[in-house]
């Protein structure tokens, strides 16, 4: 018995103090774990900065000034409905409508600096990359790029290819802002209709 005792005591030492870093010695990171809020898109549920529909959040615009950024609605459409042949990785076509309102004005970005994203899981899809919506062409006084007016709410809408539904829409700023919303799996909310009618219509 006291040498099985002893064999417990001496694999217990070795599996702490054996098989370490420089001189034997076990490196230990000591760094804390991200918190959920900090995991863009990973957190899930219990991240503390995950948004629903119509809850704002304030970002900056190009200038670093507080511009409120609230997501109306959602809708999910076939993104080969015009076209079949399409090269595309995903399946729908997310017309996602949010308001922007500043009391300066200003914008939030230009496309290519790509600040709105989607995120599920191991899955993103960039805003940027994304030119061959159902609806491409028809939607362009609603583009989220546009420079507000001051203390006037600007209505947008951003079109992604996504593979599935849900997910969690991310935009950030130029300053190391970040806003997320939980996507619900189904169409809600308002807002994406000026898209959404020319699903399979010419406007």
């Amino acid at each position: 018995m006291k040498q099985a005792v002893r064999a417990v005591v001496l694999a217990t030492v070795f599996t702490v103090t054996g098989c370490g870093g420089a001189g034997g010695q076990e490196t230990v990171d000591t760094k804390p774990p991200l918190a959920a809020g900090q995991v863009p898109g990973e957190a899930g549920a219990t991240d503390p900065m995950l948004r629903e529909i119509g809850q704002t959040v304030t970002l900056s615009d190009d200038e670093g000034r507080p511009m409120k950024v609230t997501v109306t609605g959602v809708a999910y459409r076939d993104a080969f409905a015009k076209d079949k042949t399409l090269p595309l990785k995903g399946k729908y076509a997310l017309a996602v409508a949010f308001t922007m309102k500043s009391a300066t004005g200003g914008n939030l970005g230009q496309q290519m600096d790509n600040q709105i994203k989607w995120a599920r899981g191991p899955e993103m899809a960039e805003a940027r990359d994304y030119y061959d919506a159902p609806w491409q062409g028809c939607i362009d006084a609603f583009t989220p790029y546009a420079t507000i007016k001051p203390n006037q709410e600007y209505k947008a809408i951003v079109d992604l290819n996504v593979p599935v539904k849900g997910g969690t829409l991310l935009i950030d700023d130029q300053y190391g802002g970040i806003a997320r919303w939980r996507l619900p799996e189904m169409d809600a909310g308002t807002g994406t209709e000026p898209a959404t009618r020319f699903t399979t219509q010419s406007c």
